[in-house]
């Protein structure tokens, strides 16, 4: 299959397109920064801005898949610090996300994957206290709010999609033991990169979980088998 993964310089894009690369997908890495981007044998880099329309359709013709990765997972606090670097667009998830929609429909090319977040859209209602006040602490409402206009387009684009909402990500080892709720349940509070992308392999291969949104998060040790809870 070949996929390109938007966002690829991302922690989260760059495990995505690594592990496709290991199943033996073709894999296209888009990000604005090439030096940024996965430099692995196999992995076709191109250099793009998701907010330019041209890049991303010059990105997505020729693709049987699309993973969108697109965000800034940088603190809105430490952002206002002198001689930071200056951030992506505050609406980098919903406008280039609207350009990769544009991009598939000209190309024909039918199937999304799209990573959001927990606490947006169909989750809103289900964040705990102890997010919702974890999340004001980091000041991340405006991406939130990017977030949430980013699963509107998506959900009215017509495509094969499938929007999926990781619980807090981390730099930890694969699992395979995750649950994959499609009616807003979560498990632990992190899940580890890896399993993301392991995740997203699945999908992609298995072709389910069409124009559906799912909540993944690790199981506790205590439970012993992959879980998939049904809406």
């Amino acid at each position: 299959m070949k996929v390109v993964v938007f966002g690829a310089s991302g922690k989260a894009g760059r495990t995505v397109a690594l592990t496709l690369l290991a199943a033996g997908h073709q894999v296209t890495a888009f990000g604005r920064d090439p030096a940024k981007l996965p430099a692995h044998k196999g992995i076709s880099i191109r250099a793009g801005d998701a907010m330019n329309a041209a890049d991303v359709a010059s990105a997505v013709a020729g693709q049987d898949a699309v993973v969108v990765s697109l965000g800034d997972s940088r603190n809105p606090v430490l952002l206002k610090l002198p001689g930071a670097k200056r951030p992506p667009p505050s609406n980098i998830c919903e406008m280039g996300t609207a350009n990769v929609i544009a991009a598939m429909a000209a190309a024909s090319v039918k199937r999304l994957i799209c990573i959001t977040a927990y606490g947006v859209g169909d989750t809103r209602d289900r964040l705990s206290p102890t997010f919702r006040l974890w999340f004001r602490a980091l000041q991340l409402r405006e991406q939130l709010a990017d977030k949430e206009r980013q699963e509107t387009l998506v959900k009215a684009s017509g495509l094969d999609w499938t929007l999926i909402q990781p619980v807090g990500l981390t730099d930890g080892a694969a699992t395979g033991r995750w649950l994959a709720s499609t009616s807003g349940d979560r498990r632990k509070r992190t899940i580890s990169r890896v399993d993301l992308a392991d995740f997203i392999t699945q999908v992609l291969e298995g072709g389910g979980y069409l124009r559906e949104t799912v909540v993944l998060s690790q199981l506790a040790i205590s439970e012993r088998d992959f879980a998939t809870q049904a809406a």
